[in-house]
């Protein structure tokens, strides 16, 4: 007690001094603790948040990048000259203008001052601090450079130890140096005596290191890794239990554990929330082995890849592969047609020619497109000359465009029958059904008019199976094949209409009497405005009539020609092939992998597995735990499947109101809420950095984009690019769309529906995302194809830990990469000073493939892209989808970016994980400046908010938002740094942390209704309906907007 109250005394009396000391007087610069201290002196500091926050700026980097960007952001005053500007004076700095004599505004320099006093007081604060050598320390941990190691294996391996030491300093000395002088450029406190000081401290640090760590103890600890290092296993994977003999079936059990996910220390590989986690770690070695064929891992690594054994390449990925580029090529050479069409020529690149056809649309919409057809015109005209042999229907101007756009389509759609035919797809579905259509007629139960109706499917479906293999999948009755897809808003607004020309073409070509007619006409309708627009397997037999399983295919059993019905029918071009596509080409992959799309015999062996672990269990309590295992398993598997087809969740009447006000709701949000999108993603820009590293960015990305580079060279990448399906978001918008959650709607909207969903694809420019996706994965892209190409022409041995589980977790094993290999020195071209793999020439078709494959799904690892796999399947459903929308990223970055990294253990993940925070933290600070927000914020504030925005945890964070904001922030990772006692947060803000964006502009809705019934409507019901605007958020509209609503 005697102590503390001389500790007050001595305090009091020091403060007491100074202040009377400062009284009436000129403060003098010899003693700048006086002039800029900001609370009364004591002889220790204590306060954690105030000494590690010291520390962190004073030591660690980022505090000098982010003034480095913000004090160049202010505008240059034109004949500004600091040695004028009367702050210095008011700031008691006379003599010291040499400090500030590179600013360019007085804007600038009080910012700088500010700097100024905040380098003093930081200083002030350690100086008296006992705490301030390990705070100084963990700040200084933070540099980047100290995960570059000590030295290159080369010279860690040398046997001199003067090579060593000299190495090892020029090594350090060269890659601290950029940010020794950056610190010293930005810091008051450290002049270049410092600079100095501390890069020979951290060179004479480096070369004593690597003299003492390398020479015999490296090689000793490089020879302990070789031999204990795992050796490479295969085991025989068996078509199914069944069939597999015993010893097989042990061999599986034994590789078992290699099927499952590599560790990462922290044990989020074994949260089971979502399918691909939960299969890995089942106890059916069957279906350990089937997550990663039918699902893209988006980079998350088996343990067999340790061990020298590649993983399989999936259907998602496979598909993606195969038919989104054929897609994308016939929408380009539509676009480039259109484009001449109007009297320009087509630029080269998605984006410019993007901006082409939105100038081109904008004058439509001003009156001044003349007699031209305006884009949607266009693909209508496509639509109908596709289903009139391919010829144009009328005869003017953008016929010869017309047509060539239709060899294009024709080419497309070829492919997509080709491949149906050569995977037997019909015939397998209709043959199904023929067999459970004669089961089911052995039936005694069967009443004679159940067993007519019964016995005239299966004469459909005899006829219909003889059809396919006489005539293909040509089943439509146009004169020539395009897809059928109904318009339902169109069916039940004109019923009688559309009755009325069934019921005419019935009496004169089939031959039916007025009262047949009229009934065929009731069922036909029936059938075609309550029909799914997919093929649900499931519903299985009700299904029977449109025989075939894709829906593109469905209703053909109505064999009316297409132009009787054509108002009847979707006829967008551009939306019946995305439908087309998106649909056949999953099932052909399905099938073509598993049999069939089912995946009948895949769910066979896993049940016939399980029976016999059933049998082999002991206890009951075993036999409980097998067969929830068999559920959930079961569960997930179909769980993959469907979400592939895009059926996952899918309503059960996809027509009925809440379904179709949950589309409604999902692009209202988008379009009301998106508007910073490309702001949120700029962390994304670190991405390449990590996982590809910095001398591999730099080296095969960088330093092709900085340099002026041929054209013939970036045409030859970008095929490249475009035959792997990568980075074609600037016309399929793939990433926005997984952002979004819109899904695939099947090409059935009604027409209000329809308005709401396009303003999405004009919103997704307008907010500018596919545009920066579509650079994003160009530039990852071209990196990963460049270094993917350099490591296949190095020998497998040669080839780094990094370099080879690069390969291994991409499909690609030691055997494929030879094949590989073959071809590039085959085929590849050596341009600036690069090999291009040019795999569009090689012989290896197998090989071709697996290339494409790798490269498409490590880009969507790199620019998060969430899959099938990634996502918790509940939020799949509709009310689930409604719930979590915007919170695709969140999932796909837990597997793509936080697990994939700590199982790669490689210097990469975390050089580009500081990267990713200190954009957050601008991020941040654009942020606040756009939405007017000016509450201060402490360093460990703006250090949880930049890894939020850097979106590196993933759900974890948006878990903790949510906890936050529900509880007025006493809970959460903020609440636990904070002092204060919480902040109250309003009931919108809670709502929609519990039922996402909808929930809050339900709630938005509400709160403006009552104000305005109850007579209490008044500016912040202004601002609140700002919220409801559509774009209200788009940053090029923030200043028009907050002169009307205010910030």
């Amino acid at each position: 007690m005697e102590l503390t109250t001389n500790f007050y005394e001595l305090s009091n009396k020091i403060n007491s001094e100074i202040d009377a000391s400062n009284i009436g007087k000129e403060v003098s610069m010899g003693n700048m603790r006086q002039l800029y201290q900001h609370e009364p002196w004591s002889p220790f500091i204590e306060d954690r948040s105030l000494v590690w926050g010291a520390a962190f700026r004073q030591y660690a980097p980022m505090e000098s990048l982010e003034r480095l960007f913000m004090n160049t952001t202010e505008p240059a005053e034109e004949g500004y000259s600091v040695w004028d500007d009367p702050q210095i004076k008011w700031a008691g700095l006379q003599g010291h203008e040499y400090r500030f004599m590179s600013s360019r505004s007085s804007a600038e320099t009080m910012m700088r001052i500010e700097d100024y006093k905040s380098d003093i007081y930081d200083m002030e604060v350690l100086n008296n601090s006992g705490s301030n050598i390990t705070a100084s320390l963990a700040a200084g941990f933070t540099s980047p450079a100290l995960l570059l190691g000590w030295a290159p294996k080369s010279v860690m391996a040398s046997a001199s130890w003067f090579k060593r030491f000299l190495g090892g300093a020029l090594y350090t000395g060269t890659i601290m140096a950029p940010e020794e002088f950056l610190i010293g450029s930005q810091n008051y406190n450290k002049d270049i005596g410092y600079t100095a000081t501390a890069l020979t401290l951290s060179t004479l640090m480096g070369g004593s290191a690597t003299m003492a760590l390398g020479g015999k103890n490296y090689q000793a600890i490089d020879k302990l890794y070789e031999k204990i290092k795992p050796n490479s296993k295969k085991y025989y994977k068996s078509a199914g239990a069944n069939a597999a003999p015993q010893h097989q079936r042990n061999n599986l059990y034994n590789s078992m554990e290699n099927e499952a996910l590599e560790t990462t220390g922290i044990g989020v590989e074994k949260l089971p929330w979502n399918p691909i986690t939960r299969m890995a770690q089942s106890i059916n070695p069957f279906v350990r082995s089937l997550a990663p064929q039918m699902v893209d891992f988006g980079g998350v690594m088996q343990k067999k890849v340790r061990e020298n054994e590649a993983m399989e390449q999936s259907v998602e990925t496979t598909f993606r592969v195969n038919f989104y580029s054929k897609l994308k090529k016939s929408f380009e050479r539509m676009d480039n047609f259109f484009i001449e069409y109007r009297g320009k020529v087509a630029a080269d690149g998605e984006i410019k020619k993007s901006f082409q056809k939105v100038k081109i649309m904008i004058g439509d919409k001003l009156g001044k497109g003349g007699n031209h057809l305006t884009e949607y015109e266009f693909r209508v005209r496509i639509k109908k000359a596709l289903a009139n042999g391919d010829k144009d229907t009328l005869a003017d101007g953008a016929t010869p465009f017309i047509e060539r756009s239709v060899k294009e389509y024709r080419k497309t759609l070829n492919y997509v029958k080709d491949q149906a035919e050569s995977v037997q797809l019909f015939q397998k579905q209709v043959g199904k059904q023929i067999k459970t259509l004669k089961k089911q007629l052995d039936d005694v139960n069967l009443t004679p008019p159940q067993k007519a109706i019964v016995q005239q499917q299966l004469a459909n479906a005899q006829q219909r199976l003889k059809d396919i293999k006489a005539n293909g999948v040509n089943l439509n009755n146009g004169m020539s094949y395009v897809p059928r897809i109904w318009r339902v808003d169109k069916l039940i607004a004109n019923e009688q209409s559309f009755k009325s020309i069934v019921r005419s073409w019935g009496i004169r070509e089939k031959n039916m009497n007025p009262e047949q007619a009229s009934k065929f006409a009731d069922d036909a309708f029936d059938s075609v405005s309550r029909n799914k627009p997919y093929y649900d397997i499931e519903d299985g037999l009700s299904q029977v009539d449109f025989i075939t399983q894709a829906s593109s295919t469905k209703g053909r059993t109505l064999d009316i020609p297409d132009r009787l019905i054509d108002d009847f029918l979707e006829n967008d071009i551009e939306a019946i092939m995305r439908h087309h596509v998106k649909t056949m080409g999953m099932d052909i992959e399905l099938t073509r992998a598993f049999g069939d799309i089912e995946l009948s015999s895949v769910l066979k062996q896993v049940a016939d597995e399980y029976d016999i672990l059933l049998k082999g269990a002991k206890s009951q309590k075993r036999k409980d735990a097998i067969r929830k295992s068999l559920n959930q398993d079961i569960a997930d598997i179909k769980g993959l499947r469907d979400r592939l087809r895009g059926t996952y969740g899918a309503s059960k009447d996809p027509h009925q109101f809440s379904s179709r006000f949950i589309r409604v709701m999902k692009s209202f949000n988008v379009i009301t809420s998106m508007g910073g999108a490309v702001l949120s993603s700029v962390p994304d820009m670190a991405r390449t950095t990590m996982v590809m590293g910095l001398t591999d960015t730099y080296e095969f990305g960088l330093k092709n984009l900085l340099r002026n580079q041929k054209k013939i060279f970036k045409k030859m990448v970008k095929r490249e690019l475009d035959m792997a399906s990568v980075a074609i978001d600037a016309q399929l918008g793939l990433r926005a769309h997984a952002f979004s959650d819109m899904g695939d709607l099947f090409g059935s909207r009604f027409a209000w529906e329809r308005a709401v969903n396009q303003s999405t694809g004009t919103f997704f420019m307008m907010n500018g995302l596919n545009y920066w996706n579509q650079m994003l994965k160009e530039f990852a892209g071209s990196t990963v194809a460049l270094k993917m190409t350099d490591s296949i022409l190095k020998p497998w041995a040669k080839l780094t830990r990094l370099e080879r589980e690069a390969l291994l977790k991409n499909g690609i094993d030691q055997q494929m990469h030879s094949r590989m290999k073959l071809q590039v020195e085959t085929h590849g071209k050596k341009m600036e000073g690069v090999t291009l793999p040019q795999t569009d020439f090689w012989k290896d078709k197998t090989a071709v493939l697996r290339f494409r494959n790798a490269l498409n799904q490590t880009t969507d690892r790199i620019i998060v892209t969430p899959g099938a796999g990634e996502r918790a399947l509940w939020t799949s459903t509709e009310f689930g989808s409604l719930l979590t929308q915007f919170k695709g990223y969140g999932q796909g970055a837990v597997a793509r970016v936080m697990t994939s990294g700590l199982q790669e253990r490689s210097a990469a993940f975390w050089q580009g994980a500081f990267l990713m925070v200190g954009m957050g933290i601008m991020v941040n600070e654009m942020k606040k400046i756009q939405y007017g927000i000016d509450r201060e914020e402490d360093f460990t504030e703006t250090l949880v908010n930049a890894i939020d925005r850097s979106g590196i945890t993933g759900w974890f964070m948006d878990i903790n938002n949510a906890v936050e904001k529900i509880s007025d922030f006493k809970l959460g990772l903020r609440p636990y740094f904070d002092e204060a006692d919480g902040r109250y947060m309003p009931t919108g803000a809670k709502i929609g942390a519990v039922f996402g964006p909808a929930g809050s502009k339900v709630s938005t809705v509400g709160s403006i209704a009552s104000d305005v019934l109850g007579f209490d409507a008044d500016a912040n019901t202004l601002k609140s309906a700002r919220f409801l605007m559509p774009g209200g958020n788009l940053p090029y509209f923030d200043p028009i907007l907050d002169g009307v609503f205010g910030q």
